[in-house]
Protein backbone atom coordinates (compact mmCIF):
# COMPACT_ATOMS: atom_id res chain seq x y z
CA UNK A 1 0.00 0.00 0.00
CA UNK A 2 1.60 3.46 -0.66
CA UNK A 3 2.80 5.14 2.64
CA UNK A 4 1.17 8.39 1.44
CA UNK A 5 -2.58 6.43 1.38
CA UNK A 6 -2.13 4.79 4.84
CA UNK A 7 -1.33 8.47 5.43
CA UNK A 8 -4.60 9.47 4.36
CA UNK A 9 -6.35 6.99 6.30
CA UNK A 10 -4.83 7.83 9.88
CA UNK A 11 -5.86 11.71 9.12
CA UNK A 12 -9.51 10.44 8.12
CA UNK A 13 -9.96 8.45 10.86
CA UNK A 14 -8.50 10.95 13.35
CA UNK A 15 -10.84 13.78 11.35
CA UNK A 16 -13.60 11.25 11.94
CA UNK A 17 -12.97 10.93 15.79
CA UNK A 18 -12.61 14.84 16.06
CA UNK A 19 -15.92 15.54 14.35
CA UNK A 20 -18.05 13.04 15.65
CA UNK A 21 -16.66 14.06 19.22
CA UNK A 22 -18.10 17.36 18.67
CA UNK A 23 -21.29 16.75 17.41
CA UNK A 24 -21.73 14.43 20.57
CA UNK A 25 -21.09 17.05 22.56
CA UNK A 26 -23.99 19.44 20.71
CA UNK A 27 -25.91 16.88 21.13
CA UNK A 28 -25.73 16.83 24.93
CA UNK A 29 -26.31 20.18 25.25
CA UNK A 30 -29.06 19.62 22.82
CA UNK A 31 -30.39 17.18 25.50
CA UNK A 32 -30.26 19.52 28.28
CA UNK A 33 -32.29 22.26 26.34
CA UNK A 34 -34.92 20.22 24.90
CA UNK A 35 -37.72 18.27 27.77
CA UNK A 36 -39.26 16.41 25.65
CA UNK A 37 -38.03 12.95 25.08
CA UNK A 38 -39.98 12.30 21.83
CA UNK A 39 -37.12 15.37 20.54
CA UNK A 40 -34.41 14.13 22.04
CA UNK A 41 -35.16 10.18 20.23
CA UNK A 42 -34.32 12.53 17.49
CA UNK A 43 -31.45 13.88 18.46
CA UNK A 44 -29.88 10.70 19.19
CA UNK A 45 -31.55 8.90 16.44
CA UNK A 46 -29.66 11.36 14.33
CA UNK A 47 -26.51 11.38 15.56
CA UNK A 48 -26.05 7.87 15.48
CA UNK A 49 -27.43 7.95 11.76
CA UNK A 50 -25.22 10.87 10.86
CA UNK A 51 -22.18 8.88 12.46
CA UNK A 52 -22.43 6.19 10.39
CA UNK A 53 -23.12 7.46 7.77
CA UNK A 54 -20.26 9.61 8.27
CA UNK A 55 -17.72 6.76 8.62
CA UNK A 56 -19.56 4.82 5.45
CA UNK A 57 -18.56 7.80 3.20
CA UNK A 58 -15.33 7.90 4.14
CA UNK A 59 -14.71 3.85 4.11
CA UNK A 60 -15.87 4.26 0.34
CA UNK A 61 -13.53 7.28 -0.28
CA UNK A 62 -10.29 4.78 1.24
CA UNK A 63 -11.07 1.82 -0.79
CA UNK A 64 -12.02 3.39 -3.95
CA UNK A 65 -8.68 5.07 -3.56
CA UNK A 66 -6.97 2.07 -2.70
CA UNK A 67 -8.39 0.60 -5.92
CA UNK A 68 -6.66 3.93 -7.74
CA UNK A 69 -3.58 2.97 -5.70
CA UNK A 70 -3.31 -0.89 -6.92
CA UNK A 71 -3.61 0.39 -10.40
CA UNK A 72 -1.92 3.25 -11.17
CA UNK A 73 1.00 4.62 -9.32
CA UNK A 74 1.17 7.53 -7.04
CA UNK A 75 0.98 10.95 -9.01
CA UNK A 76 2.98 13.49 -7.14
CA UNK A 77 1.04 16.59 -8.55
CA UNK A 78 -1.08 16.40 -5.73
CA UNK A 79 -0.87 19.86 -3.33
CA UNK A 80 1.60 18.90 -0.82
CA UNK A 81 0.66 19.91 2.85
CA UNK A 82 3.22 22.25 4.27
CA UNK A 83 4.78 22.07 7.71
CA UNK A 84 2.28 24.87 8.87
CA UNK A 85 -0.90 23.19 7.69
CA UNK A 86 -0.10 19.59 8.42
CA UNK A 87 1.48 17.34 11.10
CA UNK A 88 4.84 16.10 10.22
CA UNK A 89 5.97 12.49 11.37
CA UNK A 90 8.65 11.08 9.95
CA UNK A 91 9.41 8.72 7.15
CA UNK A 92 10.59 5.74 9.55
CA UNK A 93 6.88 5.71 10.74
CA UNK A 94 5.73 4.48 7.11
CA UNK A 95 6.78 0.68 7.84
CA UNK A 96 5.23 0.43 11.57
CA UNK A 97 1.91 2.10 10.56
CA UNK A 98 1.00 0.28 7.53
CA UNK A 99 1.49 -2.95 9.78
CA UNK A 100 -0.40 -1.21 12.41
CA UNK A 101 -3.23 -0.62 9.95
CA UNK A 102 -3.50 -3.85 8.69
CA UNK A 103 -3.41 -5.11 12.15
CA UNK A 104 -6.24 -2.98 12.87
CA UNK A 105 -8.70 -3.46 10.09
CA UNK A 106 -8.39 -7.23 10.59
CA UNK A 107 -9.13 -6.93 13.84
CA UNK A 108 -12.31 -4.52 13.14
CA UNK A 109 -13.93 -6.61 10.69
CA UNK A 110 -13.30 -9.41 12.85
CA UNK A 111 -15.49 -7.78 15.83
CA UNK A 112 -17.93 -6.24 12.98
CA UNK A 113 -18.16 -10.07 12.06
CA UNK A 114 -19.30 -10.87 15.02
CA UNK A 115 -21.77 -8.66 15.98
CA UNK A 116 -23.71 -8.62 12.98
CA UNK A 117 -23.64 -12.68 13.16
CA UNK A 118 -24.96 -12.16 16.94
CA UNK A 119 -27.47 -9.49 15.54
CA UNK A 120 -28.96 -12.14 12.83
CA UNK A 121 -28.87 -15.08 15.23
CA UNK A 122 -31.51 -12.92 18.03
CA UNK A 123 -33.32 -12.18 15.03
CA UNK A 124 -33.77 -15.74 14.10
CA UNK A 125 -33.79 -16.64 17.51
CA UNK A 126 -36.80 -14.13 17.67
CA UNK A 127 -38.72 -16.25 14.78
CA UNK A 128 -38.07 -19.51 16.73
CA UNK A 129 -39.61 -18.30 19.62
CA UNK A 130 -43.05 -17.74 17.86
CA UNK A 131 -43.65 -21.45 17.20
CA UNK A 132 -44.34 -21.65 20.94
CA UNK A 133 -46.72 -19.07 21.22
CA UNK A 134 -50.36 -19.22 22.06
CA UNK A 135 -53.98 -16.82 21.42
CA UNK A 136 -54.75 -15.03 23.68
CA UNK A 137 -58.01 -15.31 25.83
CA UNK A 138 -61.40 -14.00 24.03
CA UNK A 139 -61.57 -11.07 26.82
CA UNK A 140 -57.96 -9.93 26.10
CA UNK A 141 -58.12 -10.28 22.30
CA UNK A 142 -61.87 -7.69 22.89
CA UNK A 143 -59.92 -5.37 25.09
CA UNK A 144 -56.82 -5.31 22.58
CA UNK A 145 -58.38 -4.35 19.47
CA UNK A 146 -60.45 -1.37 20.60
CA UNK A 147 -56.74 -0.25 21.57
CA UNK A 148 -54.97 -0.66 18.71
CA UNK A 149 -57.60 0.73 16.53
CA UNK A 150 -57.58 3.63 18.94
CA UNK A 151 -53.61 4.13 18.03
CA UNK A 152 -54.28 3.62 14.32
CA UNK A 153 -52.00 0.22 14.32
CA UNK A 154 -54.63 -2.31 13.69
CA UNK A 155 -51.66 -4.67 11.79
CA UNK A 156 -50.51 -5.35 15.02
CA UNK A 157 -51.49 -8.89 16.80
CA UNK A 158 -51.21 -9.69 20.40
CA UNK A 159 -49.65 -13.44 21.27
CA UNK A 160 -48.70 -15.32 24.93
CA UNK A 161 -45.70 -16.61 25.20
CA UNK A 162 -44.74 -18.11 28.65
CA UNK A 163 -41.30 -18.06 30.06
CA UNK A 164 -40.88 -14.03 29.47
CA UNK A 165 -40.93 -11.82 32.14
CA UNK A 166 -42.06 -8.67 30.48
CA UNK A 167 -44.28 -7.63 27.39
CA UNK A 168 -42.00 -7.23 24.35
CA UNK A 169 -43.06 -6.21 20.74
CA UNK A 170 -41.08 -7.00 17.72
CA UNK A 171 -41.58 -7.38 14.06
CA UNK A 172 -41.38 -5.37 10.90
CA UNK A 173 -44.30 -5.77 8.30
CA UNK A 174 -46.56 -7.37 10.89
CA UNK A 175 -45.62 -5.64 14.41
CA UNK A 176 -46.01 -8.53 17.19
CA UNK A 177 -46.48 -8.23 20.99
CA UNK A 178 -45.82 -10.76 22.91
CA UNK A 179 -47.25 -11.19 26.69
CA UNK A 180 -45.83 -13.27 29.24
CA UNK A 181 -48.80 -15.79 30.94
CA UNK A 182 -48.54 -13.59 34.30
CA UNK A 183 -50.24 -10.81 32.64
CA UNK A 184 -53.19 -12.82 32.44
CA UNK A 185 -53.86 -12.55 36.00
CA UNK A 186 -53.71 -9.01 36.28
CA UNK A 187 -56.20 -6.43 36.46
CA UNK A 188 -57.77 -5.15 33.60
CA UNK A 189 -56.68 -1.91 33.75
CA UNK A 190 -53.40 -2.43 34.19
CA UNK A 191 -52.91 -4.94 31.49
CA UNK A 192 -54.94 -1.97 29.08
CA UNK A 193 -52.03 0.67 30.50
CA UNK A 194 -49.15 -2.27 29.04
CA UNK A 195 -50.51 -3.35 25.60
CA UNK A 196 -51.06 0.90 25.22
CA UNK A 197 -47.55 1.25 26.15
CA UNK A 198 -46.44 -1.77 23.89
CA UNK A 199 -48.66 0.02 20.96
CA UNK A 200 -47.10 2.92 21.02
CA UNK A 201 -44.25 1.25 20.20
CA UNK A 202 -45.64 0.10 17.13
CA UNK A 203 -46.88 3.55 16.07
CA UNK A 204 -43.35 5.19 16.99
CA UNK A 205 -41.85 2.24 14.67
CA UNK A 206 -39.24 2.01 17.33
CA UNK A 207 -38.31 -1.62 16.64
CA UNK A 208 -37.25 -0.65 12.83
CA UNK A 209 -35.45 2.25 14.54
CA UNK A 210 -33.39 -0.22 16.93
CA UNK A 211 -32.55 -2.36 14.35
CA UNK A 212 -31.12 0.17 12.29
CA UNK A 213 -29.74 1.75 15.22
CA UNK A 214 -27.95 -1.65 16.73
CA UNK A 215 -26.51 -2.25 12.76
CA UNK A 216 -24.71 1.76 13.42
CA UNK A 217 -23.45 0.60 16.53
CA UNK A 218 -22.19 -2.44 14.85
CA UNK A 219 -20.29 -0.20 12.66
CA UNK A 220 -19.05 2.14 14.55
CA UNK A 221 -18.24 0.05 18.12
CA UNK A 222 -15.39 1.75 18.74
CA UNK A 223 -16.69 4.79 19.64
CA UNK A 224 -17.61 5.38 22.69
CA UNK A 225 -19.99 8.05 21.51
CA UNK A 226 -22.12 4.97 19.67
CA UNK A 227 -22.72 2.72 23.11
CA UNK A 228 -23.88 6.26 24.82
CA UNK A 229 -26.25 7.29 21.83
CA UNK A 230 -28.08 3.65 21.94
CA UNK A 231 -28.40 3.43 26.11
CA UNK A 232 -29.96 7.12 25.50
CA UNK A 233 -32.51 5.96 22.62
CA UNK A 234 -33.65 3.40 24.67
CA UNK A 235 -34.38 5.50 27.71
CA UNK A 236 -36.00 8.18 25.93
CA UNK A 237 -37.94 5.57 23.80
CA UNK A 238 -39.34 3.75 26.68
CA UNK A 239 -39.53 7.27 28.89
CA UNK A 240 -41.82 8.83 25.92
CA UNK A 241 -44.39 5.76 25.65
CA UNK A 242 -44.43 6.22 29.56
CA UNK A 243 -45.80 9.16 29.53
CA UNK A 244 -47.61 8.52 26.46
CA UNK A 245 -49.98 6.38 28.54
CA UNK A 246 -50.06 8.52 31.42
CA UNK A 247 -51.62 11.28 29.39
CA UNK A 248 -54.64 9.92 28.94
CA UNK A 249 -55.33 8.42 32.13
CA UNK A 250 -53.15 10.67 34.53
CA UNK A 251 -55.33 9.48 37.43
CA UNK A 252 -53.61 6.20 36.97
CA UNK A 253 -50.08 7.52 37.40
CA UNK A 254 -49.22 5.08 40.56
CA UNK A 255 -50.77 2.26 39.30
CA UNK A 256 -49.01 2.33 36.08
CA UNK A 257 -45.87 3.26 38.03
CA UNK A 258 -46.57 -0.15 40.70
CA UNK A 259 -46.32 -2.10 37.64
CA UNK A 260 -43.12 -1.10 35.84
CA UNK A 261 -41.42 -1.84 39.32
CA UNK A 262 -43.10 -5.53 39.51
CA UNK A 263 -42.48 -6.20 35.90
CA UNK A 264 -38.53 -4.77 36.30
CA UNK A 265 -38.44 -6.68 39.43
CA UNK A 266 -38.77 -10.12 37.47
CA UNK A 267 -36.91 -8.68 34.53
CA UNK A 268 -34.05 -9.31 36.82
CA UNK A 269 -33.92 -12.54 37.16
CA UNK A 270 -33.35 -13.43 33.75
CA UNK A 271 -30.58 -11.55 30.72
CA UNK A 272 -33.21 -12.87 27.87
CA UNK A 273 -34.51 -9.95 25.97
CA UNK A 274 -36.87 -10.45 23.24
CA UNK A 275 -37.15 -7.04 21.46
CA UNK A 276 -39.09 -3.73 22.99
CA UNK A 277 -39.13 -5.12 27.10
CA UNK A 278 -41.51 -3.06 28.88
CA UNK A 279 -38.99 -2.93 31.44
CA UNK A 280 -35.84 -2.94 29.40
CA UNK A 281 -33.55 -1.16 31.88
CA UNK A 282 -33.36 -1.58 35.35
CA UNK A 283 -30.62 1.07 35.47
CA UNK A 284 -33.01 3.83 34.41
CA UNK A 285 -35.80 2.90 36.59
CA UNK A 286 -35.95 5.46 38.90
CA UNK A 287 -35.95 8.29 36.78
CA UNK A 288 -39.05 6.40 34.79
CA UNK A 289 -40.95 6.23 38.33
CA UNK A 290 -39.84 9.94 39.07
CA UNK A 291 -41.15 11.01 35.30
CA UNK A 292 -44.25 8.98 35.98
CA UNK A 293 -45.64 10.15 39.14
CA UNK A 294 -44.74 13.97 38.60
CA UNK A 295 -47.15 15.82 37.08
CA UNK A 296 -46.31 17.73 33.50
CA UNK A 297 -45.12 21.05 33.84
CA UNK A 298 -46.46 23.96 31.22
CA UNK A 299 -42.75 25.67 30.39
CA UNK A 300 -43.29 29.17 29.55
CA UNK A 301 -43.21 30.66 26.00
CA UNK A 302 -40.16 32.70 26.67
CA UNK A 303 -38.30 29.62 27.48
CA UNK A 304 -39.26 27.74 24.74
CA UNK A 305 -38.05 30.83 21.87
CA UNK A 306 -34.67 30.99 24.14
CA UNK A 307 -33.83 27.45 24.10
CA UNK A 308 -34.55 27.33 20.45
CA UNK A 309 -32.77 30.38 19.83
CA UNK A 310 -29.85 28.48 21.68
CA UNK A 311 -29.88 24.88 19.99
CA UNK A 312 -30.02 26.96 16.43
CA UNK A 313 -27.20 29.36 17.30
CA UNK A 314 -25.28 25.65 18.03
CA UNK A 315 -26.53 24.28 15.08
CA UNK A 316 -24.84 27.14 12.67
CA UNK A 317 -21.71 27.66 14.58
CA UNK A 318 -21.47 23.53 14.32
CA UNK A 319 -22.03 23.23 10.55
CA UNK A 320 -19.94 26.27 10.11
CA UNK A 321 -17.05 25.35 11.92
CA UNK A 322 -16.97 21.18 10.85
CA UNK A 323 -15.32 21.98 7.68
CA UNK A 324 -12.37 23.14 9.57
CA UNK A 325 -12.38 20.30 12.20
CA UNK A 326 -9.74 18.28 10.16
CA UNK A 327 -6.37 16.44 10.65
CA UNK A 328 -3.88 16.78 8.86
CA UNK A 329 -0.58 14.55 8.33
CA UNK A 330 2.56 14.19 5.83
CA UNK A 331 5.76 13.00 5.96
CA UNK A 332 8.42 14.93 6.88
CA UNK A 333 10.87 13.89 3.69
CA UNK A 334 14.80 14.66 3.84
CA UNK A 335 15.59 17.40 1.60
CA UNK A 336 19.01 17.02 -0.07
CA UNK A 337 20.91 20.42 -0.54
CA UNK A 338 21.68 21.51 -4.05
CA UNK A 339 23.18 24.05 -5.11
CA UNK A 340 21.32 27.11 -6.25
CA UNK A 341 21.87 28.60 -9.94
CA UNK A 342 23.10 31.71 -8.35
CA UNK A 343 25.59 29.50 -6.41
CA UNK A 344 27.21 27.58 -10.25
CA UNK A 345 27.26 31.52 -11.76
CA UNK A 346 30.72 32.51 -11.15
CA UNK A 347 31.50 35.97 -8.51
CA UNK A 348 32.96 38.59 -10.04
CA UNK A 349 36.53 37.95 -8.76
CA UNK A 350 36.18 34.63 -10.36
CA UNK A 351 38.44 33.94 -13.28
CA UNK A 352 36.68 33.71 -16.29
CA UNK A 353 37.12 30.97 -18.90
CA UNK A 354 37.63 31.80 -21.95
CA UNK A 355 38.54 30.12 -25.22
CA UNK A 356 41.99 29.56 -25.82
CA UNK A 357 42.81 31.52 -29.32
CA UNK A 358 46.81 30.45 -30.21
CA UNK A 359 48.36 32.65 -32.95
CA UNK A 360 51.24 31.85 -34.96
CA UNK A 361 53.26 34.62 -33.27
CA UNK A 362 52.79 34.02 -29.96
CA UNK A 363 54.64 31.16 -29.20
CA UNK A 364 57.56 33.13 -31.32
CA UNK A 365 57.49 36.44 -29.55
CA UNK A 366 57.13 34.04 -25.48
CA UNK A 367 60.63 32.69 -26.73
CA UNK A 368 62.72 36.11 -28.23
CA UNK A 369 61.71 37.96 -25.17
CA UNK A 370 63.51 35.32 -23.22
CA UNK A 371 65.81 35.84 -25.38
CA UNK A 372 66.25 39.30 -25.46
CA UNK A 373 66.75 39.26 -21.56
CA UNK A 374 70.12 38.46 -22.04
CA UNK A 375 73.25 40.29 -23.69
CA UNK A 376 73.92 39.77 -27.65
CA UNK A 377 77.55 38.58 -27.15
CA UNK A 378 76.74 35.57 -25.44
CA UNK A 379 73.92 34.62 -27.85
CA UNK A 380 75.75 32.00 -30.53
CA UNK A 381 76.04 33.41 -34.07
CA UNK A 382 73.02 32.01 -36.12
CA UNK A 383 73.12 30.93 -39.47
CA UNK A 384 71.52 32.05 -42.46
CA UNK A 385 68.83 29.26 -41.58
CA UNK A 386 67.50 30.60 -38.67
CA UNK A 387 64.80 31.85 -40.06
CA UNK A 388 63.07 29.45 -41.19
CA UNK A 389 64.37 27.31 -37.89
CA UNK A 390 62.85 29.99 -36.23
CA UNK A 391 59.51 30.06 -38.11
CA UNK A 392 59.05 25.99 -37.53
CA UNK A 393 59.84 26.55 -33.64
CA UNK A 394 57.20 28.56 -33.13
CA UNK A 395 54.84 26.65 -34.48
CA UNK A 396 56.17 23.95 -32.43
CA UNK A 397 55.79 25.35 -29.32
CA UNK A 398 52.29 26.69 -30.28
CA UNK A 399 51.12 24.00 -30.59
CA UNK A 400 52.42 21.96 -28.35
CA UNK A 401 51.00 24.09 -25.29
CA UNK A 402 53.39 25.23 -22.08
CA UNK A 403 57.55 24.51 -23.65
CA UNK A 404 60.86 24.02 -21.76
CA UNK A 405 63.09 26.35 -23.28
CA UNK A 406 67.05 26.24 -22.47
CA UNK A 407 69.20 28.79 -22.30
CA UNK A 408 72.51 29.64 -21.66
CA UNK A 409 73.63 31.35 -18.42
CA UNK A 410 74.53 34.77 -18.30
CA UNK A 411 76.89 34.95 -15.30
CA UNK A 412 80.21 35.40 -17.58
CA UNK A 413 80.80 36.48 -20.51
CA UNK A 414 82.46 33.29 -21.52
CA UNK A 415 79.87 30.77 -19.86
CA UNK A 416 79.89 27.23 -20.51
CA UNK A 417 77.29 26.41 -23.16
CA UNK A 418 76.80 23.27 -20.79
CA UNK A 419 75.68 25.43 -18.74
CA UNK A 420 71.93 26.25 -19.07
CA UNK A 421 68.69 27.58 -17.48
CA UNK A 422 65.47 26.43 -17.98
CA UNK A 423 62.50 28.28 -18.09
CA UNK A 424 58.61 27.28 -18.60
CA UNK A 425 57.14 29.07 -21.07
CA UNK A 426 53.26 28.75 -21.67
CA UNK A 427 51.62 30.73 -24.52
CA UNK A 428 48.25 30.41 -22.74
CA UNK A 429 48.93 32.16 -19.80
CA UNK A 430 48.49 35.61 -21.06
CA UNK A 431 45.22 34.55 -22.31
CA UNK A 432 44.41 33.41 -19.07
CA UNK A 433 45.56 35.99 -17.17
CA UNK A 434 45.66 38.39 -19.51
CA UNK A 435 42.74 41.38 -20.31
CA UNK A 436 39.68 40.37 -21.64
CA UNK A 437 38.44 42.87 -23.86
CA UNK A 438 38.96 42.89 -27.51
CA UNK A 439 40.81 45.78 -28.48
CA UNK A 440 43.26 44.38 -25.52
CA UNK A 441 44.22 41.58 -27.22
CA UNK A 442 44.91 43.37 -30.54
CA UNK A 443 46.94 45.53 -28.98
CA UNK A 444 48.63 42.91 -27.53
CA UNK A 445 48.88 40.88 -30.91
CA UNK A 446 50.39 44.00 -32.77
CA UNK A 447 52.46 45.18 -30.13
CA UNK A 448 54.32 41.14 -30.57
CA UNK A 449 54.04 41.28 -34.39
CA UNK A 450 56.20 44.78 -33.32
CA UNK A 451 58.91 43.02 -31.44
CA UNK A 452 58.90 40.00 -33.18
CA UNK A 453 60.03 42.59 -36.54
CA UNK A 454 62.66 44.41 -35.08
CA UNK A 455 63.88 41.40 -33.29
CA UNK A 456 64.32 39.55 -36.51
CA UNK A 457 66.06 42.82 -38.34
CA UNK A 458 68.45 42.96 -35.64
CA UNK A 459 69.53 39.29 -36.24
CA UNK A 460 69.39 39.43 -39.70
CA UNK A 461 72.34 42.54 -39.28
CA UNK A 462 74.10 40.52 -37.12
CA UNK A 463 74.33 37.65 -39.77
CA UNK A 464 75.48 40.05 -42.63
CA UNK A 465 78.07 40.88 -40.62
Amino acid sequence: MDPELLLAVVAAFAAFLLKTGFAFGLCVVFDWLVESPNRRFVIWLSFIYGATAYWVWLAKGILTSGRLAANTSYSPAQPQLSAVRAWQIPDSWALPLGIALRVIAVTYLLILSYMLFAHIRKQRQLQWVLRFTTDPPAEIAEAFGPLARSLHVERARLLILSGVTSPATFGWIRPTILLPDVCLQQDRAELEDILRHELHHVRRHDFVWNVFAMLCRSLIFFHPAAWYAIRKLHFDRELACDLAVVSQSPQRRATYAESLVRFARLNLQTSNTWGMDFAASSAHLKARVRSILTATKITPTWQICLRTACGLALLAGYIGIAPSLAVLLSYAHQQIAQPSKTDIQPSQGAIETRPRTRTKGSGVSARINAKAATPAVDQPAPDASTGPEIEHSAKALSAAGPQLLHRPSSASGNADPKQQTVELIDPDRSAQTGKTGGEKAKQALQQSITTAGTIYRRVSDVDRR
